[in-house]
């Protein structure tokens, strides 16, 4: 049934605000960085009349703003890549095996879901003061990649429960081992799931603070949330310019990668396995 123009126009309209909403903070973060301290307090909301690569500069040239998105960038690509490897054979399993205590354990990572990280704090900052990770970008890594686990595991079971098994068994036939139906049927058919794993972790791993600050010591150590919590001075002064600027060069990066993967994971929602 096809829709009325003036109703057309009407969702248009709305699609033209809602974006203009989401997008809203993203843009007045990129004035602001491009403004002066004076700009900024006289007219925060407005065009820059003058606008300037000085905060860009004093980020980079005068911060640890480049080393501490290095540890960003480490401990976010090494959370996703082990999330990725532990999760989709841990919910493989919980999918196609009927193992004792299967029920426990998923009653189990439906629990830790139901309790606040900060109550795990005291416990797992003992925990890595024991094995000598406090301060080291390793324990947070080990971290954050427990953190996604419990969520990634049930997200890949419930789309390993729709992939047929039938196709696992033809792949068998055809002389493929568990492990080869697995790597060449399963995963393939799996790519949306596995992506949005992907995403989660990373998106859980680049933003997270709490952890990040209570773990890391040493501004070296810093990921770029501790870092950007910097720019507010002693006497809670906040370096506007500055402050705008970082946070829009730790924006971009998590945002070009998921533009640029949108079309694997359509790819992947259409994917065929008929052969």
């Amino acid at each position: 049934m096809s829709l009325r123009p003036w109703r057309v126009a009407l969702l248009h309209v709305c699609v033209v605000v809602m974006i203009g909403v989401l997008t809203f903070p993203l843009i007045l973060l990129g004035f602001n960085s491009l403004k002066s301290e004076v700009e900024i307090f006289d007219a925060p909301l407005g065009i820059p009349k003058a606008p300037t690569l000085a905060n860009f500069r004093s980020v980079m040239l005068g911060t640890t703003f480049s080393v501490n998105m290095r540890n960003s960038f480490i401990v976010a690509v090494s959370t996703v890549l082990l999330a990725v490897v532990v999760t989709a054979p841990a919910g493989y399993a919980m999918s196609r095996f009927r193992f004792r205590g299967r029920t426990l354990f998923s009653m189990w990572l439906l629990a830790t879901q139901s309790f606040p990280g900060i109550i795990m704090v005291l416990g797992l900052f003992t925990v890595l003061t024991v094995y000598g990770l406090v301060d080291r970008l390793p324990g947070l890594i080990m971290m954050h990649t427990s953190f996604s686990m419990p969520f990634s595991i049930w997200l890949l079971k419930g789309y390993f429960d729709k992939i047929p098994v039938e196709l696992e068994e033809a792949a068998r036939i055809d002389g493929c081992s568990r492990l080869g139906s697995l790597v060449r049927v399963v995963f393939p058919l799996s790519v949306p799931g596995l992506l949005a794993v992907a995403t989660f972790s990373l998106l859980l791993s680049w933003n997270e603070f709490f952890f990040a600050l209570v773990v890391m010591r040493s501004n070296v150590n810093y990921t770029l949330p501790v870092y950007l919590a910097r720019f507010v001075g002693s006497g809670g002064v906040v370096q506007w310019g500055p402050l705008s600027a970082a946070a829009l060069l730790a924006t971009l990066p998590v945002l070009l990668l998921f533009l640029l993967g949108q079309r694997y994971l359509v790819s992947g929602l259409t994917g065929g396995a008929i052969k």
